[in-house]
């Protein structure tokens, strides 16, 4: 809602930025089928609402060509409808519309006076279902089963909010207006410019990657003081940032190659000086600043300190979480759920055992074996970062081992000698890139079911290009099911 307030008004009110954060299970957070409005987010709706309707009176020379008491007669109600209104909607009112609202108006103002219908009109506009859900359904007239085509307003809105998190500019508009959008290539050049555009970087890509990481909770996330009494809330934020920072100097920077290889394999980062220490680093001043790394111990996102420590416990690491997000989302492998009754068996679990010591154990049981050989590798190559992310050689007094093997859905094995040698051999190879298309297709269709065909198009577009993410956001929106939907 924030994004649509500040594009139609010029400024979002307090109570946005306190919605009720949307939760998953998994998939991404904007899966259609599982989206709905609690009875608590309704509340909030209707609180938003209110008080932008009281700013937005408060300001009403900014908005109406007429002074407020002056909103019954003539044209100025209807103009403000049909220009304000048109961008709250993201398309323009019908005369139909317009007429309702003006009874509104009407009928609000006799009881509450021209201020209070006011209010009541620009609350209308923000609790209508056409400024809350986006419906890019197309001619609602077609018959059920056909495949159908979105309406230019629809593919401006559809590309706008991919994109920026935000309705369309009014140059989207001007070509949805025109037709053009119906053409592959004119939505292509337009993703381009788009993602050009400034407003870009903080929004959207933002919200995919953090979905992706699976670090989207991480400010909540708690670490043990007495373990790490360094660690803060506010060292949290410049993780968040650090990570931030490192996207959009890649992907949105003049001098950013905009690839995916660089995210995964680039060996330096945004640090401060309450962060530098994590990363055996120097640095000063409170502001983040773009520092070179050791190679051998850091090699983009996945070993930056945001990540680390979200996929950890307070106080310790997280084998199972680490190596299981590296099977499932970067490699799009599924793994089993855990038997419900699992725990160690506390009489070969000893307190001196290192995490590694501990699975292995844990993996002789003849019910465990077959799953923890699909990702214990993998969390056991991340064992030299401990749970705020810092880098280490030792845990409980003894040599870290991080060697292991990939075990590939082909059936190959590929052997790693440590973290840093694995990102590399990932980098190199195919199945990571085809899993980071499919994911950022189910993300940008908003499907958890996804059609085969369609995505290895979309994931041999994004190989052709060098792996370029502005290339990958360009190839969905010029494709068939982009533009189109099923009835």
């Amino acid at each position: 809602m924030a994004p649509d307030l500040r594009e139609v008004f010029g400024f979002d009110v307090p109570v946005v930025g306190n919605f009720p954060a949307e939760s998953r299970l998994d998939g991404f957070a904007n899966a259609a089928e599982r989206l709905s409005v609690s009875p608590v987010l309704l509340e909030y709706y209707g609180q938003a609402a209110a008080e932008m309707a009281a700013a937005v009176a408060g300001k009403s020379s900014e908005f109406l060509t007429c002074p407020l008491q002056d909103l019954a007669g003539g044209t100025c109600l209807g103009t403000f409808l049909r220009t304000v209104g048109s961008k709250a909607w993201r398309r323009p009112l019908g005369d139909e519309e317009v007429s309702r609202f003006t009874k509104l108006y009407t009928d609000a103002a006799a009881a509450l006076g021209p201020e209070g219908g006011f209010k009541t009109v620009v609350e209308g506009l923000l609790l209508s279902a056409n400024f809350l859900f986006r419906t890019e359904l197309g001619d609602p007239a077609a018959a059920k089963g056909n495949i159908v085509p979105l309406t230019g307003l629809e593919l401006a809105s559809a590309m706008s909010y991919l994109i920026w998190d935000a309705p369309p500019d009014a140059e989207l508009m001007r070509l949805a207006d025109q037709g053009k959008l119906e053409d592959p290539e004119v939505r292509a050049a337009e993703a381009r410019r788009l993602l050009a555009k400034a407003q870009a970087a903080p929004a959207a890509l933002h919200d995919f990657l953090r979905q992706w990481l699976e670090t989207e909770d991480f400010l909540r996330k708690e670490k043990d003081p007495e373990v790490f009494p360094e660690y803060s809330p506010e060292m949290a934020q410049d993780l968040v940032r650090e990570t931030e920072r490192f996207v959009e100097e890649v992907v949105f920077e003049a001098g950013g190659d905009r690839s995916l290889t660089t995210l995964l394999t680039a060996p330096w980062g945004y640090l401060n000086a309450r962060t530098a220490k994590l990363y055996g680093a120097t640095a000063a001043g409170p502001e983040l600043g773009r520092t070179e790394l050791d190679p051998s111990q850091r090699r983009g996102l996945f070993t930056q300190a945001s990540f680390l420590a979200a996929h950890a416990e307070p106080a310790a690491t997280s084998v199972v979480a680490r190596g299981r997000f590296i099977r499932e989302e970067v490699l799009c492998s599924a793994v089993p759920p855990p038997p419900e009754d699992f725990k160690f068996d506390e009489k070969v679990i000893t307190e001196d055992m290192t995490a590694r010591e501990k699975f292995i154990e844990h993996s002789k049981n003849p019910s465990c074996a077959a799953c923890h050989a699909l990702f214990d590798s993998l969390g056991f190559a991340l064992e030299n970062y401990d749970a705020i992310g810092q880098y280490r050689t030792t845990e409980k007094g003894k040599t870290i081992d991080p060697s292991g093997e990939l075990p590939l859905d082909s059936g190959q094995k590929v052997p790693f000698d440590n973290f840093i040698d694995l990102v590399e051999k990932l980098a190199k190879g195919k199945e990571a890139y085809a899993c980071f298309a499919a994911q950022y297709l189910q993300y940008a269709s908003g499907r958890l079911k996804l059609d085969r065909c369609e995505t290895e198009n979309l994931a041999r577009a994004f190989v052709d290009s060098g792996h370029r993410l502005d290339a990958l956001v360009a190839a969905w929106v010029s494709a068939p099911g982009f533009a189109s939907r099923r009835q």
